[in-house]
């Protein structure tokens, strides 16, 4: 049984996700379908096929023949390089790419967060105090309305006392023609 890690291309990170899957050699992956590689997290379409076709050749020819385990011979019509993935180099600065683009855009979305957040809080100040300026406008209204009740109720016992003053006036000025008479 070849180790899976000895395969080109397949270093300690790719090794254990595999190895999670149930691949445990060379031969279980060349074993595999390439439909089934795909669906391994890490694992393209363009990634399975060469996994896919150096685990054959490595467990057809015997991974001992070379320390890389690809025997040395040419893969996709390319000598194959100590130590070079399976991806090809376009293939892997494409990843490297879209994986820069999505830290880029996990950034932007952490910042908007924090922006939204402190907005939030700042909001949530704002509402506080207006809170409570309106608790004391409340209660100072209530104040101006008593002081304007009371007020009002002075004035209206004044103008009672008044019409009362002017009715016994009357009344009397009555009682005084008919004492004359």
């Amino acid at each position: 049984m070849t180790p899976i890690d000895k395969l080109r291309g397949v270093g300690p990170a790719l090794a254990r996700v595999l190895q999670e899957n149930g691949v445990q050699s060379a031969e279980d992956l060349a074993g595999m379908e390439e439909a089934g590689l795909r669906q391994i997290p890490g694992i393209g379409a363009n990634r399975a096929a060469a996994l896919g076709a150096l685990a054959r050749k490595a467990a057809g020819a015997g991974a001992a023949d070379s320390p890389d385990g690809d025997g040395g011979k040419p893969v996709n019509g390319k000598p194959a390089e100590p130590g070079a993935d399976a991806l090809s180099q376009p293939a892997q600065e494409e990843m490297d790419k879209k994986l820069a683009e999505a830290e880029a855009a996990r950034k932007a979305a952490e910042e908007k967060a924090a922006k939204a957040k402190a907005k939030a809080a700042k909001a949530k100040r704002k509402a506080a105090n207006l809170a409570e300026e309106f608790a004391a406008a409340k209660i100072k209204a209530k104040l101006k309305a008593k002081k304007m009740k009371a007020k009002a109720k002075k004035a209206i016992e004044k103008e009672k006392a008044k019409a009362q003053a002017i009715l016994e006036e009357k009344t009397a000025g009555k009682k005084k023609k008919k004492a004359k008479k």
